[in-house]
């Protein structure tokens, strides 16, 4: 995406052929959001990678299962965390206040219910 803002540029870099101030601002904005989507995205891209291999795994042992749970529950609440340090403090930093619908807020925090839910049931079942 930082590539497509570069292609396209926007109205402050297509003016001078120097950067000005609120153009640098605009980047640091942009190049700010970016990386905090891709932390959100490795993070979930990790905990879907690691359920996976606890669910579809075949049979494991008790001591794997243990292990796996807590990486997965472990995951989860990495997951949660960051999508409130994110959503309540570094995008609104960037931008104005987010106002997120129902629908979105549901939809992020049944994510993080599930892995978490998935790693105590994981790790319980180990037991």
């Amino acid at each position: 995406m930082g590539i497509v803002f570069f292609l396209i540029g926007l109205p402050e870099f297509k003016k001078s052929p120097k950067l000005t101030k609120e153009a640098k601002k605009n980047i640091t904005y942009i190049m700010s959001t970016l990386l905090t989507l891709v932390v959100f995205m490795v993070i979930i891209s990790w905990n879907i990678r690691a359920s996976g291999d606890l669910m579809l795994a075949g049979p494991l042992t008790p001591p794997m299962k243990l292990l796996w749970g807590q990486k997965v529950l472990t995951l989860g609440l990495l997951e949660g965390l960051w999508a409130v340090v994110s959503l309540k403090w570094l995008l609104p930093f960037f931008f104005d206040p987010l106002n997120l619908n129902k629908k979105q807020i549901l939809v992020v925090v049944s994510g993080i219910v599930f892995s978490v839910a998935s790693g105590i049931y994981a790790m319980l079942e180990a037991n």
